[in-house]
């Protein structure tokens, strides 16, 4: 037994009510523990969790078009609306009430997964998630260095921190963010906003084409911009692509008088205990920045390319 497609139909034709194992395997023909087996076998992930998470995605659907957050629990048959939070969080990062404020569209994923036979074998699957995490870097990398080869960057600093954090700062001019005292959401939102992306998504995405901010900051447990401009620090924290608050703005105090600092730390449910790695970032700036004016120059967990 290898064809899922008509359990995932039911699973979305009644994906309001609670739907049970027994009832999947009735409906399939098949024994609960036969049929759970099987699936695991195939799609690495149990029937149980591939419903919730189908539950969940609908969810935000609900929640975006303004709908209480207990009455999406009651909607998708939750039990409790603390169980509902609970697993929300676990899953996108961000709170029901942060996704409804601040989560600009929603687009629920395809249904039907790839089976597992499909899938790279394990050490390319690590070489793949290493690949795939170092581009977001040379993506954001990228826009810094626009901003040297424009003549308005003298300093690009990367530093690896504890925890697989990265910090990227370039002191450039700054993102412009407001106007006459005004801060404008809008623009940040335009760059960087985002959807969560699961581990199941992503497992089922093949090869992604890391040319915007938005994927990377959607592929980041955390991620925090910061801006230097006009006198001002405007600061925004994102999970898995999603604000967690309004823009901030104070006077600058600091010895920063224009640039662009973000820090983040990549998803761990997606990319585990992958690491960044200085070689790879090294021959990065190797191969595409060898002509750039400047210097790359390792100094203990730090990378800084100055002109």
């Amino acid at each position: 037994m290898d064809d899922f497609k008509p359990m995932f139909e039911y699973v979305e034709k009644n994906i309001e009510n609670k739907i049970e194992l027994k009832e999947l395997a009735d409906f399939m023909g098949y024994s609960p523990f036969y049929i759970s087996r099987k699936f695991v076998d195939i799609y690495s992930i149990p029937i149980t969790g591939y419903v919730r998470i189908r539950k969940l995605q609908y969810s935000i659907k609900d929640l975006l078009d303004g709908m209480k957050v207990i009455d999406v629990a009651m909607k998708y048959s939750f039990e409790s609306h603390e169980g509902f939070s609970r697993s929300f969080k676990s899953l996108f990062g961000s709170s029901p009430k942060n996704i409804r404020n601040y989560l600009q569209k929603y687009e629920i994923p395809e249904f039907e997964l790839l089976p597992n036979s499909k899938a790279k074998p394990m050490e390319e699957q690590k070489m793949s998630l290493s690949d795939d995490m170092h581009k977001m870097i040379f993506t954001i990398l990228g826009n810094s260095f626009e901003e040297m080869a424009g003549g308005f960057c003298s300093k690009i600093e990367l530093s690896l921190m504890p925890d697989n954090y990265l910090r990227i700062f370039d002191d450039g001019r700054g993102i412009k963010l407001d106007d006459d005292g005004v801060i404008h959401e809008e623009i940040l939102q335009n760059l960087f906003s985002s959807k969560p992306i699961t581990k199941l998504e992503y497992a089922q995405m093949g090869d992604l084409p890391f040319d915007d901010l938005k994927l990377v900051n959607s592929l980041c447990e955390k991620l925090t911009i910061t801006v230097w401009r006009n006198g001002k620090i405007y600061e925004q924290d994102y999970i898995r692509g999603v604000p967690q608050h309004s823009v901030t703005s104070k006077p600058n105090d600091s010895k920063i008088p224009h640039g662009t600092q973000i820090i983040l730390k990549p998803d761990t449910s997606i990319f585990e205990d992958t690491a960044f790695s200085k070689e790879k970032l090294l021959a990065w700036f190797s191969e595409n920045y060898c002509d750039q004016k400047g210097n790359v120059v390792i100094e203990e967990e730090s990378v800084r390319f100055t002109t």
